[in-house]
């Protein structure tokens, strides 16, 4: 069986009005799930979220997230420590952090999402990889 080739791009996102208690509107895009990789990651995301617009708090139970920010000014929560960040900036966010990310600047805020299980989770899971034999990639058909 041959791995399948999986092109996105950040055109048709979902619009995601109040995500995770918060206001406005998200564009959420995810290219890839863990499914289709061979590393323990979970997903990995484009957002846009419209000016004034807040991804309200929230905690993950499973997977850590590392935030990139491409354009915009935000205003990231982690626990109880919030800093204003932009174009370059990297946020990691540990599992079980409570966290949210608000755009305080006046153009949209635009970031990568990328969700990695670390290892006492995905320990815990089944396995599971694209290419093992006998495993069936998303939307193959036996």
């Amino acid at each position: 069986m041959s791995s399948p080739l999986i092109i996105g791009d950040t055109g048709s996102p979902s619009a995601m009005h109040g995500l995770h208690g918060g206001r406005g509107v998200n564009h959420w895009k995810r290219f890839v799930t863990g499914l289709m990789l061979h590393a323990d990651w979970d997903s990995f995301e484009h957002n846009t979220l419209e000016v004034g617009g807040l991804i309200g708090e929230h905690v993950h139970t499973r997977t850590e997230e590392i935030y990139f920010i491409i354009a915009g000014r935000g205003l990231m929560r982690l626990d109880d420590e919030e800093r204003e960040v932009g174009p370059g900036d990297l946020i990691m966010t540990p599992l079980n952090g409570r966290h949210s990310i608000e755009n305080v600047g006046d153009t949209q805020l635009e970031f990568i999402v990328v969700e990695a299980l670390p290892p006492s989770i995905a320990e815990l899971l089944p396995a599971y990889r694209p290419t093992e034999v006998g495993a069936q990639a998303p939307g193959e058909r036996s």
